[in-house]
């Protein structure tokens, strides 16, 4: 079976394990090289050709965008084919799909995102260099494990409107917006909590979205009382994205990153509809990191 090599690129350690996990359960012998940031990822694509690199698009000293325009310009100037390169990343509205569109990018998948999402994008992504080996994947001829689901199921990202999977869409910079400061906190609370319960959260996983109200925010994790609506619960571990603003700064939304690290029910009932949330951050982006300050400062005055 031929060994595949990977360039996985998130300033976050935990989404890297998580897009490495994804892609050994799919390719057991690979070759997976993983830098940190912007940079680091530039010296290994200038020292080495990978037959996929998956980035990030916000990352420290050198953005996924800015790693794209440089690595599609060099491969110009070199004379070399195309290295298929999937942005993965919170930002899913249509302005930054262009964006990477226009820069080269191969495909586009919106964090969160469960494993067989991915694999479907790196699957739809190597079929353009190793066709052979995905379709012998695909029919399964080959020894590693096949994913739910066939490439024809991957509808492209880049040539649609959403950005993100259809179980969990990622709302624009106005949608969130409305989504932050519409409607009532989950349960109302004492005069001395009413900042943070006046604070609303917009929690997304690979399967749904749920509004939730803050119950209390530091800079390494944060608590969320979330309705039940639709949806059923996250599970520990899982990876969520936390979209949250400043209250009375409506241009100020970041989206953060992260992974459920408590899960409790506010009343002891099958019928409960209120689940207490803990999410770890797992962000190190300069740019959210001051959004998320100036929350905890506004909740704490």
């Amino acid at each position: 079976m031929q060994k595949l090599s990977f360039l996985v690129a998130d300033d976050a350690g935990f989404i890297r394990d998580l897009v490495k996990r994804a892609l050994k359960s799919q390719f057991a012998q690979c070759q997976i090289d993983e830098a940190p940031n912007g940079r680091k990822a530039q010296g290994l694509l200038n020292r080495n050709r990978y037959d996929l690199v998956l980035c990030d698009w916000e990352m420290p000293e050198m953005s996924g965008l800015e790693l794209l325009g440089w690595l599609r310009a060099t491969e110009t100037e070199r004379e070399q084919s195309k290295t298929p390169f999937i942005m993965v990343t919170s930002r899913g509205d249509k302005s930054h799909v262009v964006k990477a569109v226009e820069a080269g990018v191969s495909d586009y998948i919106g964090k969160p995102f469960s494993n067989d999402q991915i694999l479907k994008k790196v699957l739809k992504a190597l079929s353009v260099n190793h066709r052979d080996l995905i379709r012998s994947i695909l029919k399964g001829q080959a020894t590693m494990s096949k994913p739910e689901g066939g490439l024809g199921e991957s509808a492209s990202l880049l040539t649609s409107s959403q950005a993100t999977p259809r179980s969990a869409p990622s709302p624009k910079l106005s949608d969130s917006a409305s989504l932050l400061t519409g409607g009532k906190p989950a349960t109302p609370k004492p005069a001395a909590a009413s900042n943070k319960a006046a604070t609303k959260v917009l929690v997304r996983s690979s399967k749904g979205q749920w509004k939730g109200a803050v119950r209390d925010v530091n800079l390494v994790e944060i608590s969320v009382d979330i309705l039940l609506e639709e949806a059923p619960p996250p599970i520990l571990f899982e990876q969520v994205v936390i979209d949250l603003q400043v209250p009375d700064q409506p241009s100020s939304l970041a989206r953060i990153n992260g992974f459920v690290t408590q899960l409790a029910l506010r009343e002891a009932s099958m019928d409960a509809r209120s689940v207490r949330l803990g999410v770890k951050f797992v962000d190190d982006d300069p740019e959210k990191m001051e959004v998320l300050s100036r929350l905890v400062a506004s909740i704490r005055r």
